[in-house]
């Protein structure tokens, strides 16, 4: 009788919880310098979501390049981010552009791009890459594709 129940608990709560797509990736924007320092300069993005189903899950950001003016410079770095059951949400994005890294290789006259545009208070940012959702063996890559152009104060 024990197993019927708990077979039978089992089964409604399997069909009480909905899981008909992935969640909604839906887009970056927000992007930001955060802190601008002799040392680094830090952005900060927001990846928009949009989960309408009961279940979370988890989405990692490792996959994402942050080029400016062309150039490759850094990649996201942060930790796995929680999905929300049936919410909007943001997933922050922290890139730290460090400027030693510009004294000690000229990536292509990078310092040069980068002085200017320090300069100029202007740069075009680029996010290229993936973010991986997963839930219990499943995984999906959306594919970003961010460019904007910020300012520096």
């Amino acid at each position: 009788m024990k197993k019927v129940f708990f077979i039978l608990v089992l089964t409604v709560l399997g069909q009480s919880c909905t899981f008909n797509q992935k969640p909604e990736f839906v887009g970056i924007d927000s992007v930001s310098v955060k802190e601008a320092s002799t040392n680094a300069i830090t952005l900060l993005a927001e990846a928009r979501f949009n989960n309408k189903n009961d279940l979370g899950g988890t989405l990692l950001t490792d996959e994402i390049k942050v080029y400016v003016d062309g150039i490759y410079l850094a990649t996201v770095s942060s930790e796995a981010f929680d999905v929300p059951a049936k919410d909007n949400f943001i997933v922050p994005l922290v890139v730290n552009l460090p400027l030693s890294e510009l004294f000690k290789e000229d990536k292509g006259n990078l310092f040069g791009a980068i002085l200017n545009q320090v300069l100029n208070k202007k740069m075009k940012v680029e996010f290229k890459g993936n973010i991986t959702y997963r839930l219990a063996g499943f995984s999906y890559d959306y594919a970003v594709d961010h460019s904007q152009e910020i300012t520096i104060q």
